[in-house]
C-alpha cells in the first residue's frame, strides 16, 4: 500500500508537465487603458511578472494561474498608491485547443471609486519637540486635503518635512512610521506622519583635514554656515558642491563629529583629497570649410596656493594660430567674485581678412546667487587686419559687461534649461586710431526633454547683435558679425553668410540674426542622432533687416557620448544654395551644438 501511494504521488506531479509541455502565453491589459489609470499603467506592466516573463514558456497551466496570483497583489498594492482602495481584480485563462497556440491570460479589472485625502498629521515621538514643525503646514508640503489619496504624495511630503527639519536646526530628524486609515464608508483616507525631530543643533568649530598644498583660507571662504548658527543641511549641501566646483579636490566629506558634541552644538568636520595640481590636456575639431584644428593646454589648479589657476593653451589649425595664457582667482575681494587675467596672441588667415593681433585684457565676474551671473572688465588690444579696405592698424580699448541668466544642467550636453546672456563692449581707438563703437549682442538657447528619461530633446537657439557708432568699413574686420559653419548656419562655409565684397570674398556686417532648432534622440547608450535646421544672415546695416532673406541650412549628425560630453559628428547642406557654395559640410567636435 505504501508503494501504491507513492507511485500515484509521483504521477501526480509528473503528469500536469506532461499534459501541456513548455506552454506559451499572452497576455491582454487591456483592461488597464479602458480604466484611465494615467501613469500607473506603467508601473503595473513593470512589476507585474506575467508582462515581464511572457516572451519565456512556463511549466504548467497551474503554475501560470499561481503567476497570476501574485500579479493580482501587485495590482491592487499599484492602485491603492493611486487612491483606489475598492479594486476588482482578476485574470481569466483561456486553453486554446490547439496545443501550439498560445494560452491566453485575460486581465479583468474595475478600479472603484476615488478615496481621498481627508486629513494629515505630523505626530512627534516627543512632545516638546512639536515646535520644530511651527511654520510646516500640509499646504506648504504638497498635499491637498479632497484631492485623490495618492500614496505618492504622502511620501513626498514626508520627506519634504525631514528636509525642512532639517533646515530648522533639527539634522538628524526622521521618519519613524506611517498610519494609514483607510474608511471604506466615507471612501477617505487619513494619514499621520510619525516623526523624530531628534536634539536641536547648532554649528560648532570648524575642523578641517586632508590639506597639503591648499591654504585653510581656500576652505574657510567657500563655508556658508557660521559658527552658533541653527544647523541646516542646505547650507551643508551647497558647501560641499562649492568646495567641488574648485577642481581643487578629488573627495569632499563634511559631516557633524557627534562624538564631540556639547549640548546643543555640535562641530563640523570637512575631510578633503586633494587632487593633483597640475595637468596637460588638448583637443581636435574638423570642419569641411575651416579644416583640421588641434589645441593643447597645461594647467595648475593652485599656482599661489589659494585655488588661483595658470593656464597656458596653443592653437594650431589651417587658418588660425595662437596662444594664451590666462589667470584666474577666485573670491577676488568677496566671496561671490572671480578676477581672470589673459594675454594672448593670435595670427588669423580667413576670407573675411587677415589678422595678427596681440592683447590683454582683466575681467570681475560675480555671481548674484541661482543662475545669475555678471562680468565687467577692460581689455587693450593692437592688431594689424588686412580686408577689402586695405591694411590697417587698431589699437583699441574696450570695456566688456555681460549679464547671464543660466539654467542647463550641463555645460557641454545640455537636457533641460536654457542659457540668456546680453553683452555689449564699447571701444575707443588710441594711438593714432579712430574707430570708437559699441558690440552688442543676444545669445539665447533653450532645452527641452520630451521624456522623463532625457533621451529625446528639443532644442532651439537664437543670436541677434548690432554694432552702433560706425559704419561698417571703419569697424575692424575681426569686430564684425559673421555667420556660417559649425557654431551659426552649418551648411554653408565659415563666415560666409552675409556681405560680399568684389572678388565675392566675405566682409562681415553690423549687424547679425541667426537660429537653429534641433532634435536630439539617444538610441543607445552611447549613442545618439540629432537632426537640425539653421538659418541665419549678416547685413550691412546696424540693425537686421527683416525684409533680406534668411539663408537655411539642414542636416543630421551623430553623437557619441564620452565622460567628457558628447562627441559631434554633423553633416548639413545648404538649401539656399549660391553659384560658390558647396553642396555639403562637414564638422566634428566635442559638445553639442548648443
Amino acid at each position: 500500500m505504501p508503494l501504491f501511494c507513492f507511485a500515484l504521488l509521483i504521477l501526480a506531479l509528473i503528469l500536469p508537465g506532461q499534459v501541456r509541455a513548455e506552454i506559451r502565453y499572452e497576455t491582454d491589459f487591456s483592461a488597464m487603458d479602458e480604466a484611465g489609470l494615467e501613469g500607473a499603467v506603467d508601473i503595473i506592466r513593470q512589476l507585474s511578472q506575467l508582462e515581464i516573463r511572457k516572451d519565456q514558456t512556463i511549466e504548467s497551466v497551474s503554475l501560470l494561474r499561481r503567476r497570476a496570483t501574485g500579479d493580482v497583489q501587485r495590482i491592487r498594492d499599484v492602485l491603492r498608491s493611486e487612491g483606489y482602495y475598492d479594486s476588482r481584480i482578476r485574470f481569466e485563462i483561456e486553453e486554446p485547443e490547439d496545443d501550439a497556440a498560445p494560452v491566453r491570460v485575460i486581465l479583468e479589472m474595475e478600479r472603484g471609486p476615488v478615496y481621498r485625502l481627508d486629513s494629515f498629521v505630523l505626530s512627534f515621538a516627543i512632545e516638546d519637540q512639536e515646535r520644530a514643525a511651527d511654520g510646516i503646514s500640509y499646504e506648504s508640503l504638497g498635499v491637498a486635503l479632497g484631492e485623490r489619496a495618492r500614496a505618492d504624495m504622502i511620501v513626498s511630503a514626508e520627506r519634504q518635512v525631514v528636509n525642512r527639519l532639517g533646515r530648522k536646526g533639527y539634522p538628524f530628524a526622521q521618519s519613524v512610521g506611517r498610519d494609514i486609515v483607510v474608511d471604506h464608508e466615507t471612501r477617505s483616507v487619513a494619514a499621520t506622519l510619525e516623526l523624530d525631530a531628534g536634539q536641536p543643533t547648532v554649528f560648532g568649530a570648524l575642523e578641517i583635514d586632508g590639506l597639503s598644498d591648499v591654504d585653510a583660507a581656500v576652505v574657510r571662504r567657500e563655508i556658508r554656515w557660521k559658527e552658533g548658527e541653527p544647523y541646516d543641511i542646505q547650507k551643508v549641501t551647497e558647501t560641499r558642491q562649492a568646495l567641488s566646483s574648485l577642481d581643487l579636490f578629488s573627495s569632499v566629506t563634511i559631516r557633524p563629529d557627534e562624538q564631540q558634541r556639547q549640548g546643543e552644538t555640535v562641530p563640523m568636520s570637512v575631510a578633503l583629497a586633494e587632487s593633483p595640481p597640475r595637468s596637460i590636456g588638448g583637443g581636435v575639431k574638423y570642419s569641411t570649410s575651416e579644416g583640421l584644428g588641434v589645441n593643447a593646454f597645461w594647467r595648475h589648479r593652485n599656482f599661489f596656493g589659494e585655488g588661483e589657476e595658470l593656464r597656458i593653451e596653443g592653437q594650431v589649425s589651417e587658418q588660425v594660430y595662437g596662444a594664451d595664457i590666462k589667470l584666474g582667482k577666485p573670491a577676488f575681494l568677496d566671496q561671490d567674485n572671480r578676477l581672470d587675467l589673459g594675454v594672448y596672441a593670435r595670427d588669423e588667415t580667413f576670407d573675411a581678412y587677415d589678422a595678427q593681433r596681440f592683447g590683454a585684457g582683466g575681467t570681475i565676474t560675480r555671481q548674484f546667487g541661482g543662475p545669475y551671473s555678471g562680468s565687467a572688465g577692460v581689455t587693450l588690444e593692437q592688431s594689424r587686419i588686412t580686408d577689402e579696405t586695405g591694411i590697417n592698424n587698431f589699437t583699441l580699448i574696450g570695456f566688456p559687461v555681460t549679464a547671464q541668466y543660466d539654467t542647463t544642467n550641463d555645460f557641454l550636453n545640455p537636457t533641460s534649461g536654457g542659457r540668456l546672456r546680453l553683452a555689449a563692449t564699447p571701444y575707443a581707438g588710441l594711438i593714432g586710431s579712430t574707430a570708437n563703437f559699441a558690440v552688442l549682442r543676444a545669445d539665447d538657447t533653450v532645452h527641452y526633454a520630451l521624456d522623463s528619461d532625457e533621451k529625446y530633446i528639443l532644442a532651439g537657439r537664437l543670436t541677434v547683435g548690432s554694432i552702433l557708432g560706425a559704419t561698417r568699413t571703419d569697424i575692424p574686420a575681426d569686430k564684425r558679425f559673421h555667420a556660417g559653419g559649425g557654431d551659426t548656419v552649418r551648411g554653408y562655409g565659415f563666415q560666409s553668410v552675409g556681405p560680399r565684397d568684389s572678388e565675392n570674398n566675405p566682409t562681415g556686417g553690423s549687424s547679425m540674426i541667426a537660429g537653429s532648432v534641433e532634435f536630439r534622440a539617444r538610441v543607445w547608450e552611447d549613442i545618439g542622432l540629432v537632426t537640425f535646421l539653421d538659418g541665419g544672415n549678416v547685413y550691412r546695416s546696424e540693425l537686421p533687416d527683416l525684409g533680406e532673406k534668411l539663408l537655411f541650412g539642414a542636416g543630421v549628425g551623430v553623437r557619441y557620448y564620452t565622460p567628457i560630453g558628447p562627441l559631434r559628428f554633423d553633416i548639413a547642406v545648404p538649401l539656399d544654395k549660391r553659384e560658390d557654395d558647396s553642396s555639403f559640410q562637414i564638422y566634428i567636435s566635442l559638445g553639442q551644438a548648443f
